[in-house]
């Protein structure tokens, strides 16, 4: 294969791979990939009070997320 064919495969596969990695995390929208978005407080994972797209610390537990109201 000469160098600048295999050049152009791993530049192809290389942006395929960004491609494909940005859908998973952040979502064909935008926002809603892996990260995932509640506007309804629950404790993630390792017990932690989480909210929104991820958001910690001083959230009201038993209410609804208000932020999008607003």
């Amino acid at each position: 294969m000469s160098p600048s064919l295999r050049k152009a495969v791993a530049a192809a596969i290389g942006g395929g791979a960004v491609a494909i990695a940005s859908v998973l995390i952040t979502g064909p929208g935008g926002n809603d990939g892996l990260e995932g978005v509640s506007y309804i407080p629950y404790k993630d994972i390792v017990g932690v009070w989480t909210v929104c797209h991820g958001h910690t610390g001083n959230i009201s537990v038993p209410s609804v997320y208000r932020d999008v109201l607003l």
